[in-house]
């Protein structure tokens, strides 16, 4: 039951996710050339690409389930737990975190360029983990159409956001004391993930059990 509903929301997708894949290789390979050899940015392109690329999934998925009349009473009604159905949607998004580290990776080693640390992965998948575990609910709560231009005004705000962030002295100092306490930068970010996650996801959950199969 979870790979058919895993696969349900690929193939929701699947119109779009030649065009990610595109941008999967090719968002590395534009930010790795634009990018000087000898400044040091850890993380950055990987945040950016996995956050822009991760909330226009979700919003592909969300819209292209909104086509089908009748398809949120389905799910409902299938026989499986309503827990199940919740955890698959995060099971998706953090597959898809996945494929984008892994394309951004075989990218910089083909480049020739250096490999991420595991705390810095863990660092760009904590603001993806932020993004996502709000949206999630909140679309679970109100639906996708009155939500969907501020995923889109997410996207835009990204870049922006994450620019001037990595531009400031308080990002260069940070980021000098986590790359001196790897370790220490491993377990918090682990630790703020599973417990941000979680929290999501019981509110998430919460808030489809209050849906009826009618």
């Amino acid at each position: 039951m979870v790979k058919a509903l895993f696969m349900k929301d690929v193939r929701l997708t699947k119109k779009n996710l030649p065009v990610m894949i595109v941008f999967i290789i090719g968002m590395p390979v534009f930010l790795n050339l634009k990018v000087n050899r000898g400044l040091e940015v850890g993380a950055v392109p990987l945040l950016i690409m996995v956050n822009i690329l991760g909330i226009i999934l979700y919003g592909n998925i969300c819209m292209e389930e909104e086509k089908y009349p009748g398809g949120e009473i389905a799910l409902l009604c299938a026989p499986c737990s309503k827990k199940i159905l919740v955890a698959v949607r995060y099971l998706v998004m953090s597959a898809f975190f996945l494929l984008c580290t892994t394309g951004y990776e075989v990218v910089a080693l083909i480049m020739g360029r250096k490999l991420l640390y595991i705390w810095q992965i863990l660092q760009a998948m904590s603001v993806y983990i932020i993004l996502i575990g709000i949206f999630i609910p909140i679309v679970y709560k109100v639906g996708v159409i009155r939500v969907q231009y501020i995923l889109s005004g997410t996207v835009v705000l990204m870049g922006f956001a994450v620019s001037m962030f990595t531009n400031s002295e308080f990002f260069t100092s940070m980021t000098e004391i986590l790359n001196r306490n790897r370790n220490l930068a491993v377990v918090c970010f682990c630790g703020f993930c599973i417990v941000f996650t979680a929290v999501s996801y019981i509110i998430s959950l919460k808030i489809y059990e209050k849906k009826e199969c009618s």
